[in-house]
């Protein structure tokens, strides 16, 4: 396979000889993998819903695609069957290190910030709310990283 791909192969020999027996047969995936990377590296945005049940290897396509990202920025959160009645614990997961700028966010934000992760009382389900200061706490963390580089 060319590409992303390709280029970690001839970086990476022993991971790979054990990454390519667990994906056998896994191309067209990996082929959707590289594809999103490659609109992001392009700043296009993207989405990828990744299903199967236990053991089908969804967690190796997504290593293989975490090493398929060099050179970019990677989050990642695990799902946890306790936690499936929380509606934000996978963006707990993500988000933690940006919590500590919700004060530069303007106080409907930070409330309802604030209400998701259960930092203040919750009056309201504000779900809906929650996309606004997350793109606040995560605007200037990537500002404050790119000035201390």
């Amino acid at each position: 396979m060319l590409g992303n791909h390709g280029q970690r192969r001839r970086d990476d020999h022993c991971r790979v000889e054990v990454a390519d027996l667990m994906l056998y047969g896994r191309d067209l995936e990996r082929s959707a993998l590289d594809a999103l990377l490659d609109g992001a590296r392009a700043a296009r945005g993207g989405v990828l819903v990744l299903r199967g049940g236990p053991g089908a290897g969804k967690s190796v396509l997504l290593d293989d695609a975490v090493a398929a990202a060099a050179g970019m920025r990677v989050l990642r959160a695990t799902g946890v069957e306790s936690e499936f009645d929380l509606p934000f614990a996978a963006l707990h997961q993500l988000f933690r290190p940006v919590l500590s700028y919700m004060d530069r966010l303007p106080a409907p934000q930070e409330s309802a910030l604030g209400m998701a992760f259960g930092l203040m009382a919750n009056g309201k389900d504000n779900r809906f709310w929650c996309r606004l200061p997350f793109l606040g706490c995560w605007t200037s963390w990537q500002e404050d990283r790119r000035c201390s580089a």
